[in-house]
């Protein structure tokens, strides 16, 4: 399983403030099922996402998941990922850290 990150900070982020910075940052595209296609099997995956964002870094054109849940915003370690990640916590005042507490 992939490690996870997440944008906190000490009063939870309402579900209002995530959903407006996604409308907001034209990179950010709220959805709510995700459909990606394995490149292993060919197989179909189809997940539900609610209140999810798909970030596309406009230098690749590769897309992240950003999964709002219990008052935080989730996310798969990558270096790109991070990137993103702090521009958001900075725009919610929060800040990344791992799932055992640890700073990025």
């Amino acid at each position: 399983m992939a490690y996870e990150l997440h944008i906190v900070r000490p009063m939870e982020i309402a579900l209002e403030e995530w959903q407006s910075l996604c409308v907001s940052d034209p990179s950010m595209k709220l959805e709510n099922e995700f459909a990606r296609r394995n490149p292993v099997t060919g197989e179909t995956i189809v997940s539900s996402g609610k209140n999810s964002a798909i970030w596309t870094s406009p230098l690749t054109q590769q897309q992240y998941l950003f999964d709002y849940r219990r008052g935080m915003i989730s996310f798969v370690y990558s270096d790109a990922a991070i990137i993103k990640a702090k521009k958001i916590a900075k725009a919610l005042a929060g800040s990344i850290e791992g799932d055992e507490g640890e700073a990025y």
